[in-house]
């Protein structure tokens, strides 16, 4: 006999989550999200891509799908140096894929699709040589903002539609938890980040073409936070992969935000699969789960046999995860919207109904 789970009980079993995630993140920042990335994460690609096939990609059209995907070759084609292109291309792409699951959406009309589409591009082709766009679409949209930020979003449209106990005490669980890991910072003095770890991690070309895109990620939150003094010479972000010993994989303050990387990676992964009896993404064919299991086991044989060459086997299909979610990332951000209008609505008619 099968048993679901009903949505508080879901909140509550999330609320247990955040709180194992961010304990482990704690005490084991890199090894943590080096296993849950390589475990958990081709998994979720993998069952959420199905789930969304189902869900018609959240979008107007049957194909309007293919839109995202033909980015995402694009941008792989371009991130391992394949073609040439100039600085700021796959940045441009990134943006207009993000604003095109929007258009997507909201707009029915080839017409003011391919309109709405022009336009966006002749906006985003302005900025993407700029840092702080290729920054932002380049690095954080596919990484941390799709993991923490799209889940906030989650969890925050879920606590204002259920407008219950549970889904409000996760949300702020999850805004106490995140904010711990810019409060404390842990001494590690037995805390060692073997030689495996950093190769992985901290993996990165002079050219940029193929890297791991990790520790781009610290680099980038600890120059905003200003954080260390690393960029001194001409090149700061070869400075900081130069000098990651002794600042990344040993001060605390380092440690802490790799901690709320790992924990944000950790906690979007069984997010997903604790809402299973929710959003019921495992109700698929037969022959499509034992597709997914089979991908999922030869994602962990070429893990096991070399982790860097795993992160380059599975890029794609990350990506194209990313992307094809944008459209919902949207649909939340309406949703948001239109809640936090339905509140302030209803307080404002109780407040004339006293008068």
């Amino acid at each position: 006999m099968s048993y679901s789970l009903n949505s508080n009980q879901v909140n509550y079993l999330n609320i247990g989550l955040m709180v194992l995630s961010a304990g482990l993140a704690f005490l084991f920042p890199f090894e943590l999200f080096l296993v849950v990335y390589a475990v958990l994460g081709p998994l979720h690609y993998l069952t959420e891509i199905s789930w969304l096939h189902d869900k018609n990609y959240f979008t107007q059209g049957r194909r309007d799908y293919l839109f995202l995907l033909g980015i995402t070759i694009i941008i792989t084609v371009l991130y391992f140096g394949w073609v040439p292109a100039p600085q700021g291309t796959i940045e441009f792409f990134t943006g207009l894929a993000f604003l095109g699951a929007l258009f997507l959406v909201i707009l029915r009309s080839g017409t003011a699709r391919l309109v709405a589409f022009l336009a966006a591009a002749l906006v985003l082709f302005f900025f993407a040589a700029s840092e702080p766009f290729r920054v932002v679409f380049g690095l954080f949209l596919p990484t941390l903002i799709h993991v923490f930020l799209f889940t906030a979003m989650f969890i925050l449209v879920g606590a204002l539609r259920g407008r219950s106990l549970s889904g409000m005490a996760s949300l702020a669980v999850f805004a106490g938890l995140t904010l711990s890991f810019f409060f404390y910072h842990p001494a590690h003095s037995a805390y060692h980040v073997s030689q495996y770890v950093r190769d992985n991690y901290g993996y990165f070309k002079d050219n940029g073409a193929g890297s791991s895109p990790f520790i781009l990620v610290n680099f980038y939150i600890t120059k905003i936070l200003g954080l260390n003094d690393f960029g001194q010479g001409k090149v700061p972000l070869l400075d900081f992969v130069k000098n990651a010993n002794g600042f990344l994989y040993q001060n605390p303050t380092a440690l802490a935000l790799m901690s709320f990387i790992a924990f944000s990676y950790t906690y979007h992964y069984l997010n997903w699969f604790s809402k299973t009896s929710i959003i019921g993404w495992h109700d698929i064919p037969r022959s499509r789960a034992f597709a997914i299991l089979a991908l999922w086991g030869l994602s962990l044989g070429i893990y096991a046999y070399n982790y860097f060459l795993g992160l380059q086997w599975l890029f794609f299909l990350s990506f194209t995860h990313v992307f094809l979610e944008f459209p919902l990332n949207q649909l939340t951000l309406i949703g948001i919207a239109k809640e936090t209008r339905k509140i302030f609505a209803t307080r404002g008619a109780t407040a004339e109904a006293k008068r």
